[in-house]
């Protein structure tokens, strides 16, 4: 008898958009055929799948939710605490989850809490401050320009544009200025901005943690980014490019999977995770976040990095449903 699993997720059809005057309110939440496409490699492993969906139809389920481990990808909506609602509602009620638990989801979440982690465990990021007004813009001795202004806790760049790269004192303003005026009372982050190459490494498992080849990204066939950054208009341009295995030696590719596993275990991350870098013209990285919800979507890194590893999609997420029922002692 195959066991059962349970899917939580977000897609765009669920919330209306009336009213939200931001282009990007669902810029986290997944694709139909992402959401398909997943669904088939978790019944390619040989497990019965449940479509639940978001939190409300979890919520109308419960409590005779008869199944043996929930495969969760909500986004949630709301605070800085949305993507923990799932994981909390579901340890309240005693089932078992894939993924994170929600103190992990909310710490990752808010940029400027993770940070403080990183500098904890001496992992190297950016520099940065975080604001809530204006007035805080007088903080800034300790930073050089150019800087980027990002949203607190959002995710998939949103937030993000041209504009988010300020050169001097009065395009920060005018920035942080402008995402006040979009986003409301959310904090911004102010970060400096490292010049040079992207990449984006994705983890899988818990004991041990699998550190999978690193994708570097490209815009317009330059891996020299320089100080172009990832904003929300690239997500869908064809002139991005996902390379790998990156076009770096091994050293530098030592060094990225090592502080990705380093992060990944610095902030509890379990099962599956994905930590993205910018590294410097001396090979220096740098860690900019750390994603315990990555994307699924087969034009993403878990569609490449495990043919980089060599094995595919439908086993990469075997092997997330493999840790998770590992970890919880399920056989």
């Amino acid at each position: 008898m195959p066991k059962t699993i349970g899917f939580t997720y977000d897609v765009a059809a669920d919330s209306p958009t009336e009213g939200k005057p931001f282009s990007d309110v669902h810029a986290e939440f997944d694709s139909q055929s992402t959401i398909d496409f997943v669904k088939a490699a978790i019944e390619t492993a040989g497990y019965k799948v449940i479509l639940i969906g978001n939190l409300n139809n979890l919520l109308k389920m419960l409590p005779d939710l008869k199944v043996d481990i929930i495969f969760n990808l909500c986004e949630g909506l709301g605070s800085r605490n949305r993507e923990a609602q799932v994981p909390v509602i579901l340890e309240t009620f005693g089932i078992p989850y894939v993924g994170s638990d929600g103190l992990t989801m909310s710490l990752t979440l808010d940029k400027i809490m993770a940070k403080k982690i990183f500098a904890s465990e001496k992992i190297p990021t950016p520099r940065y401050i975080g604001i809530d007004s204006l007035d805080d813009l007088i903080n800034l001795d300790h930073m050089n320009f150019p800087m980027i202004v990002k949203l607190r806790h959002e995710g998939t760049s949103k937030g993000l544009s041209k504009k988010s790269v300020v050169y001097n004192h009065k395009e920060l303003e005018n920035q942080a200025k402008n995402l006040f005026s979009i986003y409301g009372t959310q904090p911004l982050l102010i970060e400096e901005l490292i010049a040079g190459m992207e990449f984006t490494v994705p983890l899988i498992g818990n004991d041990p943690v699998e550190a999978l080849p690193s994708v570097q990204v490209a815009i317009k066939n330059n891996v020299d980014l320089k100080d172009t950054i990832y904003t929300f208009d690239l997500v869908y341009d064809p002139g991005v490019e996902y390379i790998c295995p990156s076009r770096i030696d091994k050293e530098l590719e030592d060094k990225l999977r090592d502080l990705a596993v380093r992060t990944y275990k610095a902030v509890d991350c379990r099962d599956f995770g994905r930590v993205d870098f910018r590294v410097d013209h001396n090979n220096n990285p740098y860690v900019l976040e750390i994603n315990p919800l990555p994307s699924l979507s087969p034009e993403d890194a878990f569609n490449l990095s495990p043919q980089a590893a060599g094995y595919d999609y439908n086993k990469a997420i075997s092997k997330i449903i493999d840790a998770a029922f590992k970890r919880y002692g399920i056989n």
